[in-house]
């Protein structure tokens, strides 16, 4: 068991909720020694797993404590309200882009339009893998204005990026949008156009892509 340096006194009461434990003091343990990035991952995780099930709306707070295995009391502490919760999951899978974006641009970091490519191929690779979680929590997004604005600011993010990648700006802004479509159409259950490998093949010749450059698997 590792150690700890606490101040004397903090020890001191330590031992006697040891020596004398109840079931709120055992709580309390608990909770203190739970690694917050985790439960903050679990309490995601279980809104996901029940927004697939029964959609946004009708997700409720207790139903997402209890699936992640916290006391209502522990999610409000670190989401607040059922808005600020929504707005985690929506900044959890920016940040899962993000990962994905910077992970195809190491792969392929040649200039003009590194950028680009991994912007391409990292909607390409989501719109293999995208969920039922994924096109509810876009489509709610007007409903909930911070995660709105979360979209929105990295939209515009990514706009500057691709604006500035080297490449024709409205070329990388054309491939941009066609991409965003292609992803929209696969969360939305759109069947695939008969020329689809043609038109990402096409995409990805516009960006400059090298045909030699290794694929990367598709983010699970």
């Amino acid at each position: 068991m590792p150690v700890f340096s606490f101040p004397g006194d903090f020890r001191l009461a330590l031992k006697k909720v040891l020596d004398e434990p109840t079931v709120w003091t055992v709580s309390l343990i608990v909770a203190l020694m739970r690694d917050p990035e985790r439960t903050k991952n679990a309490i995601l995780s279980a809104a996901e797993s029940l927004i697939a099930a029964k959609g946004i709306q009708a997700l409720t707070l207790e139903e997402v404590a209890a699936g992640a295995s916290v006391s209502k009391g522990g999610l409000l502490h670190h989401y607040g309200n059922k808005q600020a919760l929504i707005a985690g999951l929506g900044q959890r899978m920016i940040a899962e882009h993000e990962d994905e974006v910077e992970s195809y641009r190491k792969q392929d970091p040649a200039v003009p339009g590194s950028f680009t490519r991994a912007f391409l191929r990292t909607n390409l690779a989501f719109a293999d893998e995208c969920t039922q979680v994924c096109a509810l929590m876009t489509a709610e997004s007007r409903n909930y204005p911070g995660m709105r604005e979360q979209f929105q600011r990295y939209g515009e993010q990514c706009q500057e990026k691709i604006e500035n990648d080297g490449l024709d700006p409205v070329v990388a802004s054309v491939i941009r949008y066609a991409v965003e479509g292609l992803l929209w159409a696969a969360m939305w259950g759109m069947s695939r156009p008969a020329t689809y490998n043609e038109i990402v093949a096409y995409l990805l010749n516009l960006a400059g892509a090298n045909p030699a450059t290794p694929k990367k698997n598709s983010p699970k």
